[in-house]
């Protein structure tokens, strides 16, 4: 009898002796109304490069090798964020557009493309890939890196969130063009 209350003390305090889980997710961005006169802008969902489809965030420790941290994940889907930033972040309407939910037939639509959404060893953040708007041919490649204020990777999950508000900055551009 004595035996089943110690095997529950063990299996408790072998899981209490695990590493504490950190979950990260991106700031949240103050969205503003773009007003009646913008035109609607549809945010396709981001694609994201294989390897940051995992949970954890990754970081760059060579030239050649990735890691994904294991205590060190995203509160949500990465995909999920990204488009939830970049829709809050073109929501103030400074191009003339303003994100929707469905696109109609002739709504322009925003594609991203991540290739890189990570960490590197000399401290910074570094965000690559493509973007395209339906309405203008092809698509502009952008690289952004954003130096990390600390180390941590709170302060990596700030940079990233920096970077993505360049990108964001970069699209409300190519847009004003388009417009």
């Amino acid at each position: 009898m004595r035996t089943i209350p110690l095997l529950l003390l063990l299996l408790l305090s072998a899981c209490s002796s695990q590493p504490a889980i950190s979950y990260y997710q991106l700031p949240a961005v103050a969205a503003d109304n773009a007003g009646d006169n913008a035109k609607p802008l549809y945010i396709e969902p981001v694609q994201v490069a294989g390897y940051l489809n995992g949970r954890g965030l990754v970081l760059q420790v060579s030239d050649v090798e990735l890691v994904m941290a294991r205590q060190h994940l995203w509160a949500e889907a990465l995909d999920q964020q990204l488009q939830r930033q970049l829709r809050d972040l073109l929501a103030t309407g400074a191009a003339g557009f303003s994100p929707v939910l469905q696109a109609g037939a002739d709504t322009p639509r925003l594609t991203v493309q991540l290739a890189r959404f990570h960490g590197q060893p000399d401290g910074y953040a570094v965000i690559s890939g493509r973007f395209a708007i339906s309405s203008q041919p092809g698509s502009q490649a952008f690289t952004l890196r954003v130096p990390l204020a600390n180390d941590g990777y709170p302060a990596l999950v700030t940079a990233l969130a920096e970077g993505l508000q360049q990108l964001s900055t970069l699209i409300s551009l190519q847009l004003q063009q388009a417009g």
